[in-house]
């Protein structure tokens, strides 16, 4: 959503990039607390590194693709940052804030995700809600996402 300038009236932009995203990052899990991954752990025991992901949510998939680094930043390739963290053995959170532009380059709003993970060997599941707010940072959407992470 973006606010025109003639009007003052708020517009609904339609963002080609908003489902994807909304798709792309969802949320769980409280912690904000970041455990980078430990030095000399093996890759498996690790999210540390690239991932293809399969995105689903009311009954729609989409692909993306998620970085995490072994400082514990989480990076959605194209757009958006946040943090990861180890929650256990082979347990993990991310949080990223996704920002949504208009083909114009004007600010729409962010989706902000939050799933909590499992990971076995290359691969990860992971489940949670994603929230879209709007360009004033109102909450306009909630959906509960589930994410299949492939080590790229």
């Amino acid at each position: 959503m973006k606010r025109s300038a003639d009007t003052g009236r708020r517009r609904r932009t339609p963002a080609v990039v908003a489902a994807a995203v909304l798709a792309a990052v969802p949320m769980t899990g409280t912690s904000t607390a970041v455990a980078p991954a430990e030095a000399g752990a093996p890759a498996a025991a690790s999210p540390v590194g690239r991932w293809a992901l399969k995105v689903s949510f009311e009954g729609h998939t989409y692909d993306s693709t998620v970085q995490f680094t072994p400082g514990g930043t989480a990076f959605i390739v194209g757009g958006g940052a946040g943090r990861w963290s180890r929650t256990g053995d082979g347990r993990f959170t991310f949080r990223i804030a996704e920002p949504m532009w208009s083909e114009k380059g004007d600010y729409l709003g962010r989706v902000s995700v939050e799933q909590s993970a499992r990971l076995t060997g290359d691969t990860f599941t992971s489940s949670g809600v994603s929230r879209q707010y709007d360009a004033d940072d109102v909450l306009t959407r909630s959906v509960q996402a589930h994410d299949t992470g492939t080590r790229s």
